[in-house]
């Protein structure tokens, strides 16, 4: 008997395909390779229109301060100045973003680096003379820049006048912040009784474990292009979702939505930088329109690290019991998110606290997540938002209870694992193979090898980590796409998405070809451009798979099914009786082939249209304690080995294993390329990264490549093991679920985890720069004498 399809589309659903994939699991160059290797493809860097404007923005040099005036008439005076907009011309503009709407220029700049005015003018010399021309009387206000000062009574309270809680968006707050606490309290995730379970534990730890704020370090800064013309605004930018960004600006000008185009055909990276339209579009735009010339807006490096939203830092308390047998009783934990003056917090607003909840068996668990203000600059989504924060806290804290009970790091993990998405209620997920992706990784390294070397000035150790991660579709659930079979055999798909260089428009191409039955070389895609797709999410929280992918699966599968049906009388077939497959027509009864695919198009002599839409998925991904009968989410592990030297306490990892549950690999290829950049995303946050800012003033001191130590190909491991644990999720579009972000989250764990099996002390402190780990084994009488 048949099983009932679950695809998640609207409408009818597809059956699943009744013979071996062609197309889907080959290695596959992406097809935007030779454009970008050669240098033809045109970012937005590239796009020059005759009369371009140039703009430049004015930021406050001070955290908190009232702006009590703008005197622009010395930069209107410059030569060439051509607009300014400031409070004095646009006070009661805002910008949007993710649809929560900010002050284009407050009153009260938040942060050091907060928009104070931009100018358009013909060169951008000019702009920058003007600039600085400009005039503002500030009233300094007092600052906060750590989360413990800002929980406290005697704190300043950020003027969170940035943020308006609108009615309903699901990027907005639950409701406005009470003095620094994002929402008025915590988010809450609990079960069982946690002052019972520390009762029945042999061990109590407690610990604390910090983590910096992460920068993206995008190859392309943030730039865009914006065209006012024939009261249609058109903008060319290096955003991470073209529907998004449509939607923001038309909010901001008050546009139809048919007004707004946005075209981002390619991008110098984002790792969840761009979604959506930032701050720097809507002035371009507003210049624009004001000018009534093309304006290009492009930020330099050091205004890249000091506005953009970036990921929070955290401090997270926890506190847990255990048994001698390896039993965990108790966990307890508080996190505090340095938020900085805002941004896109809601939908992760339990996602640090999501990893120890879900992934143990622990009967007593009770976990604070506190969203604080500050005044610094943005905080949002960057890769594996606050999920790393969860794995690298509580994978650190849950190798130092192995050891405080002397047990293997892995035993103890496989005695706590929990199979389900609540242990309680015994309800699952979708699919769940976390154990395999532990196995797998472990063994990769050698995990019970005696090779390790403990003595001696060079050291090395294992460690390894888990995570738990989405990858699965993001509410509203809301894709669309459509593929279009001309008369001439060739098939074109059409979809509203940015390929940000995870190869997305290869890999969709690729289902749509499969679907079809047709070569990937007959598949054209177009994308990129508001105009001529419909409605797709951003190219962010790894989504385009698992909500692109339906609806694409969907679109083609109606459009072969049209094709059937018009060729059924002409072949004397029922359609049903029909298969596609390399380009070619068969019979299913015998596998003969009656017609090539192009010719088929040539004889049904119509343009035919398939469409297609994701349905939301039928249970949650478990965010805020909740969960149905089935459940959806990704999950993975990191098993690494680090060379520890302990004469200058540098770390070099030398071995990567890494393994996630992609349901299954649409391309091994553009799959690897993802295990890569997670591991040195992972890598920087473990070992390099952090912003340093001024105590005093909270200005960010090391805003460029040189003092922001982003990790190169000089730091890569010697090996990384690409591991995908493929299985059946019928769900999704060939069971292909997301896996871009997921990857990051257990490595920098794994990697202090391997430091301490290196040397035997542990770093709770991230990133484990030279001088913090020099620190911990001087405490311990473990470094070496020269």
């Amino acid at each position: 008997m048949t099983a009932e399809p679950k695809l998640l589309v609207k409408g009818w659903v597809p059956p699943k395909l009744d013979r071996p994939f062609t197309v889907v699991g080959r290695r596959i160059n992406r097809r935007d390779a030779v454009e970008k290797v050669c240098g033809k493809a045109l970012y937005a860097n590239d796009i020059h229109f005759p009369g371009t404007l140039y703009a430049k923005i004015l930021r406050s040099p001070h955290p908190h301060a009232r702006i009590k005036k703008v005197d622009t008439s010395r930069a209107e005076s410059v030569p060439g100045v051509k607009a300014v907009i400031s409070r004095n011309n646009f006070k009661d503009w805002y910008t949007y973003w993710y649809k929560i709407p900010q002050p284009g220029f407050p009153e009260i700049v938040l942060y050091a680096g907060h928009e104070v005015a931009a100018v358009a003018a013909e060169t951008p010399e000019a702009a920058n003379e003007a600039v600085g021309l400009i005039e503002v009387e500030y009233e300094r206000l007092p600052a906060v820049f750590d989360v413990e000062e800002a929980l406290s009574e005697c704190s300043p309270v950020v003027s969170y006048s940035d943020v308006v809680v609108p009615e309903g968006p699901f990027y907005a707050t639950d409701k406005p912040p009470v003095r620094n606490v994002w929402g008025g309290g915590p988010a809450v995730l609990s079960r069982g009784d946690v002052e019972k379970g520390f009762e029945e534990a042999d061990v109590v730890l407690e610990r604390v474990y910090t983590t910096p704020f992460q920068h993206h370090g995008t190859l392309q800064t943030r730039t865009c292009v914006a065209l006012w013309e024939g009261g249609r605004l058109t903008l060319y930018d290096s955003c991470q979702g073209i529907w998004q960004a449509k939607e923001d600006l038309a909010l901001s000008f008050r546009l139809k939505p048919e007004q707004v185009r946005v075209i981002v055909k390619y991008m110098g990276g984002g790792f969840g930088s761009k979604s959506g339209a930032q701050r720097y579009a809507h002035y371009a735009a507003a210049l624009s329109m004001l000018t009534g010339r093309p304006v290009r807006l492009e930020l330099t490096r050091a205004e890249e690290f000091l506005s953009h939203p970036r990921r929070p830092a955290a401090k997270f308390y926890l506190k847990s019991g255990v048994k001698k047998n390896g039993r965990i009783t108790a966990v307890w934990g508080r996190v505090l998110i340095n938020a900085g003056s805002g941004g896109a917090y809601k939908p992760f607003k339990h996602d640090a606290i999501l990893h120890p909840f879900y992934l143990y068996d622990c009967p007593n668990v009770h976990l604070e997540q506190w969203g604080v203000l500050t005044n610094l600059q943005f905080t949002g989504p960057t890769r594996s938002p606050l999920n790393i924060i969860s794995s690298t806290a509580f994978e650190s804290h849950v190798d130092e209870l192995a050891a405080a009970i002397g047990m293997d790091p892995l035993k103890f993990r496989f005695m706590n694992y929990n199979p389900y998405a609540d242990p309680v209620k015994k309800t699952r997920f979708s699919a769940k193979n976390l154990d395999k992706a532990m196995q797998a990784v472990c063994e990769e390294i050698g995990w019970d090898s005696p090779q390790r070397q403990h003595n001696g000035r060079y050291r090395t150790g294992r460690g390894m980590a888990v995570y738990m991660f989405h990858g699965v579709g993001f509410h509203p659930y809301e894709a669309n796409a459509e593929v279009v079979v001309k008369p001439d055999g060739r098939a074109e798909l059409r979809m509203g998405i940015v390929d940000i260089g995870t190869g997305s428009a290869t890999t969709m191409a690729m289902v749509a070809a499969e679907e079809l039955g047709v070569n990937l070389e007959d598949v054209d895609v177009m994308y990129g451009d508001t105009d001529g797709t419909m409605y797709a999410p951003g190219s962010h929280a790894s989504r385009v798979i698992p909500e692109v992918g339906p609806a694409v699966l969907k679109a083609a599968a109606e459009a072969r099914e049209q094709l059937f049906a018009a060729l059924a009388d002409k072949l004397k077939v029922a359609p049903s009786e029909l298969r596609s497959e390399r380009g070619f027509i068969y019979l299913k009864e015998d596998g003969r082939p009656l017609l090539s695919f192009r010719e088929a198009c040539r004889i049904a002599n119509v343009e035919i249209v398939g469409r297609g839409s994701r349905a939301p998925n039928p249970g949650p991904y478990p965010r805020g304690g909740e969960t149905s009968a089935v459940n959806f989410a990704t999950f993975g592990a990191t098993a690494a080995v680090v060379e520890v030297d302990t004469w200058t306490g540098k770390v070099r990892v030398v071995r990567c294993a890494t393994a996630h549950e992609f349901g299954r690999v649409l391309n091994p290829k553009l799959v690897e390329s993802q295990h890569y950049g997670g591991v040195l995303f992972g890598i920087g946050y473990a070992l390099y990264e952090g912003a340093v800012h001024d105590k005093k003033t909270g200005i960010m001191l090391n805003a460029d490549l040189l003092n922001y130590k982003i990790p190169t190909t000089l730091e890569m491991p010697e090996e990384i093991v690409c591991i995908n644990i493929e299985a059946e999720d019928p769900y999704f579009a060939y069971s292909a679920k997301g896996g871009a972000e997921g990857i990051n989250s257990a490595v920098p764990a794994a990697i202090r985890n391997a430091v301490y099996d290196a040397v035997g002390v542990w770093v709770n402190d991230f990133p484990i720069i030279p001088e913090r780990l020099l620190r911990e084994l001087e405490k311990m009488g473990s470094r070496d004498a020269v």
